[in-house]
């Protein structure tokens, strides 16, 4: 019994082989066993040149469509954080059509400068977020002067 606990490794239990993506073949030469697979129509290629040979004649863009349905048994964590990134980059996108590069406000305000003056009388360092950060844009701070 002891021989037996003596022989066990721990990292040989660990090893496992990964599998590649499929046991078919290559969707475009046929030849070899498919290694990768076209993220938008989901064809099986072995390599770069069957990529861009299968681009070129299918006319297929190769990015996936992020807007497709996913039906709610095939809905998990990558596609929960594939639809969060596509709202972010799309409250991203509408954020930047608003602003005009053209026409901006100034940098810093008439009070946020008599701010920071009054702070510096008295000794104090006072930084500013930039103006495109919403704590920058929640901030209440403000100096009465007597």
């Amino acid at each position: 019994m002891e021989g037996q606990i003596d022989n066990y490794c721990p990292k040989e239990e660990q090893k496992v082989t990964k599998r590649k993506i499929s046991l078919s073949s290559c969707g475009v030469c046929g030849s070899e066993e498919s290694k990768y697979r076209c993220p938008a129509c989901f064809t099986h290629t072995c390599g770069l040149l069957c990529v861009k040979k299968h681009k070129d004649d299918s006319g297929c863009s190769g990015v996936r469509n992020k807007t497709a349905f996913v039906t709610l048994s095939h809905f998990d964590e990558m596609a929960l954080l594939s639809d969060y990134r596509f709202l972010e980059d799309t409250g991203r996108f509408a954020d930047g059509a608003t602003r005009d590069d053209l026409i901006q406000a100034p940098r810093t305000t008439m009070k946020a400068k008599k701010l920071a003056a009054h702070a510096r009388k008295m000794n104090i360092t006072l930084r500013f977020l930039p103006v495109t950060f919403t704590k920058s844009k929640e901030n209440s701070t403000f100096f009465l002067t007597k």
